[in-house]
């Protein structure tokens, strides 16, 4: 039952008006040979596919379309999401920490190294809302590229009483996407990072992403 929320979405893309902001920072790393990490959080699971659409068919982009890999998880909910993505041009990789995550890990590894673009949220699938996991971090140390931490918002829009309170754009709606300057969490370390170092930059993601869903918010209601 994946088609009505695919119609759905692809309704909002068409009618979404998004203004885009931070894109040079997405431009600029898009233009490189190496990939990057693309990091939202679970609240904006549904705006952020249309979002990057609307940036690869901007002249914002100015570059050739990198392939995106998103990590899913392997649930019925995981395969729908997956499925759904595909609309949007982007892959997903099933994996989580309790089934096949050194699998979908290894794929994203590789993919990054090929110059891919790894999208991955980090307070997901299940939380808690907006608190960072080490999955984010340890991957783009591994890979030897940054993060780039990404919000969006709507107008008008539904928020569900989840856990992840999920922002559910209306047709028709004005869009903002943030995309925030990029996190270097490590050069290559095989193996990843520490745990003190992991943490640290844990948080700093976790700030940057925090600020990038508050200047989407206050963009879109100004």
């Amino acid at each position: 039952m994946t088609w009505l929320p695919s119609c759905y979405l692809s309704l909002c893309q068409r009618t979404i008006r998004w203004e885009l902001r931070g894109t040079e920072h997405l431009r600029d790393l898009a233009a490189r040979e190496q990939g990057f990490v693309l990091a939202f959080w679970h609240e904006c699971l549904p705006l952020m596919p249309l979002a990057w659409s609307a940036f690869w068919q901007s002249s914002q982009a100015g570059v050739a379309r990198k392939p995106g890999l998103v990590l899913v998880s392997r649930s019925r909910d995981g395969g729908l999401i997956g499925r759904m993505l595909q609309r949007f041009g982007l892959c997903a990789v099933a994996g989580s920490s309790s089934r096949g995550g050194m699998a979908a890990a290894r794929q994203l590894l590789e993919g990054l190294r090929q110059g891919s673009i790894a999208v991955v949220v980090p307070d997901g699938p299940r939380g808690p809302r907006r608190q960072v996991s080490m999955g984010a971090v340890r991957l783009a140390a591994m890979a030897g590229v940054p993060v780039i931490p990404c919000a969006a918002h709507a107008l008008p829009m539904h928020r569900l009483g989840t856990w992840d309170r999920m922002l559910i754009p209306l047709p028709f709606a004005r869009g903002v996407a943030v995309a925030g300057r990029p996190i270097m969490p490590g050069g290559g370390i095989e193996g990843g990072i520490g745990g003190e170092a992991a943490a640290f930059h844990a948080a700093v993601l976790q700030d940057a992403l925090d600020m990038a869903a508050d200047r989407a918010a206050e963009a879109v209601c100004a």
